[in-house]
């Protein structure tokens, strides 16, 4: 039998190969792709480090800046430095003045703001120094090289910052500075000004913080704005002598008018919610007819310049040195002697109801009667809270009286007569129940003399014994100027003649709260005699008094809740803006505080 074969033909056909090689290629694409997904993903974290070290270091470089400005408030803020400052211009937008919008408005048109009023950036300031930041700023090797390196704050110890990954980041912080400008009337808005006789004391910073990494392409730029505010806020708008009462000027003293008081070129003597009147020979004029001669027209040689605490001479003439002759020859009011009124322009008082001064005869020296230059002050024309009009804290709130007074729209008459009340730990640890007023006073007085109950809520470093330890803190080369609080005595009586309160650089804001009495010597600086009762009464203002005798002379304001009276002798209140101005660079001031929503990294260098 034949033998049959079973066994079937082999044939190649390939097919599994193929299917191997394809799922090899798409394996291997696969992995290329996560290759390549995991690279971009390791230079996205790589990038997103590098971005947050050098945003780190310019949240600290802005910090450094603003430390940089507080700490060296004496020699940094002074516009007219041309070699630390520098103007804007309006459409210069290079590092940092570019960080400051042109106009104030939105309106900006081929020629610069719509409203030439509005112009911002071309009013401000930019900090540029010979010497520069002092390193190399921007990384390119060199120093002193480049806007950045001649335009940034002296504030890094080294060139660069390491970082824990090995990164090192080039900065630097500039700064731009707006001097804010006294406002004429309520409705002005907030402006920079670029003249000195017109700046209120206020001042923001612009700071703009540049950084990148060298070898790479992570450059950042951050931007914030601060502003400060000085110790006595409204030491710029107080003129010579203002009381929540009345002023009642007997005697032969004389008071020196803040020239600008009332807005440019409207002097302000005294500005009193009460009436004014005089008996005497009070003297009020400009500081110009004060320094000259009598009967001449040469100035005065008998003065002298007086001289900071470090024993440099000041620009504050000093007219009460022994042999003195200063004096007002030409009056701004009260030009005769007795019972006269005649008050000029300067006088700014409330004469109606409790003292009509009445009249048309015009005021000169042959006057014989009664006359008057101004309109009598409105209720709401005179701060409500005196508190609030020098250190810029509302202490006091009108609730009583008739509400809405004539058109004044006020919430009751105008005068804030009930003391506002708070808590504040004192420095013993308890925490106490008082006035608004008092815990400000608590917290940023330099110096303070407490009555015996309450010497234990004073620190050690503001801590005096009596009105002689506390003049010799504020009369010597090591002064102490800034807010200086007298619960009790009369420390303005203590000063003596021959002694000094404060210095034309260091100018001290007495708080007193007892009357005061300017016995003889000098006083550089606000008096500002304080009601330290819960309420005052609207009549007389408050219970605070203030006179002067002797030779007592205040160059600065005196500021009183109450009645200002008598100025005998050859006393003088001598409104000085140069004094009032250095309580700007005063340490301890109330803000130094950042502009809500200024941050912004819009910008780039």
């Amino acid at each position: 039998m034949k033998r049959i074969d079973r066994k079937m033909p082999s044939t190649q056909t390939g097919t599994t190969l193929v299917v191997s090689l394809v799922l090899i290629l798409l394996a291997s694409l696969l992995g290329l792709f996560a290759m390549n997904v995991g690279m971009f993903a390791q230079r996205s974290s790589a990038a997103d480090m590098r971005a947050r070290v050098i945003h780190e270091t310019l949240e600290a470089a802005l910090s450094q800046g603003v430390e940089y400005i507080k700490n060296n408030k004496k020699t940094v803020i002074d516009s007219t430095n041309t070699a630390l400052w520098q103007r804007c211009g309006a459409t210069d937008t290079t590092f940092p003045c570019g960080t400051v919008p042109q106009c104030a408005s939105n309106s900006v048109s081929s020629s610069g703001c719509t409203d030439p009023a509005l112009g911002r950036r071309g009013n401000m300031y930019y900090y540029v120094t010979a010497a520069g930041a002092g390193y190399d700023v921007d990384g390119d090797g060199t120093v002193k090289d480049s806007s950045f390196d001649l335009r940034s704050l002296p504030v890094a110890v080294g060139q660069r910052i390491a970082t824990t990954n090995g990164f090192s980041v080039n900065y630097g912080v500039g700064v731009v500075m707006c001097m804010i400008k006294k406002p004429q009337t309520a409705s002005d808005p907030t402006e920079c000004t670029t003249d000195t006789t017109k700046k209120q004391g206020t001042y923001l910073f612009t700071l703009t913080a540049v950084g990148s990494i060298a070898g790479e392409a992570a450059t950042t730029t951050l931007t914030t704005t601060f502003g400060d505010m000085p110790l006595v806020p409204g030491a710029a708008n107080a003129p010579t002598l203002v009381a929540s009462g009345s002023a009642d000027l007997t005697g032969n003293g004389t008071i020196v008018t803040d020239p600008n008081g009332g807005g440019e070129g409207l002097p302000v003597s005294v500005w009193t919610r009460g009436p004014t009147t005089k008996t005497g020979t009070v003297n009020t004029c400009y500081m110009e007819d004060y320094i000259r001669g009598v009967g001449s027209v040469n100035k005065n040689s008998s003065y002298s310049y007086a001289l900071n605490s470090d024993g440099t001479t000041s620009t504050v003439v000093n007219c009460s040195g022994s042999g003195s002759s200063c004096n007002c020859s030409t009056n701004l009011s009260y030009q005769s002697s007795g019972n006269t009124q005649q008050a000029g322009i300067d006088i700014l008082s409330n004469d109606n109801s409790a003292n009509p001064i009445i009249g048309t005869t015009a005021c000169n020296s042959g006057a014989a009667g009664t006359c008057k230059s101004n309109y009598d002050v409105e209720p709401n024309e005179f701060p409500c809270d005196l508190f609030q009009f020098v250190f810029g804290v509302q202490a006091w709130e009108d609730d009583s009286g008739t509400s809405g007074v004539g058109t004044e729209n006020c919430t009751h008459d105008c005068f804030c007569e009930t003391k506002k009340t708070t808590s504040y730990k004192t420095a013993d640890g308890v925490t106490r129940t008082m006035g608004v007023d008092e815990a400000y006073l608590y917290a940023k007085a330099a110096l303070i003399l407490p009555s015996s109950a309450h010497t234990a809520w004073v620190t050690s470093s503001q801590l005096v014994a009596d009105c002689a330890t506390l003049i010799s803190k504020t009369s010597s080369a090591t002064a102490t100027g800034g807010i200086v609080w007298v619960q009790t005595g009369d420390c303005l009586a203590a000063i003596g003649s021959g002694n000094k309160m404060g210095w034309p650089d260091k100018p001290v804001a007495l708080v007193q709260d007892t009357s005061g009495d300017l016995l003889g010597g000098t006083f550089y600086g606000l008096v500002f005699i304080r009601d330290p009762n819960s309420s005052m009464n609207v009549s007389t203002g408050g219970v605070g008094t203030f006179t002067a005798h002797s030779n007592g002379t205040v160059y600065g304001s005196v500021v009183v809740q109450g009645t200002a009276a008598k100025l005998n002798g050859s006393s003088a209140i001598i409104y000085n803006g140069t004094v009032l101005g250095a309580f700007a660079t005063e340490s301890g001031g109330t803000s130094d505080s950042p502009v809500p929503g200024s941050w912004t990294d819009r910008y780039a260098y």
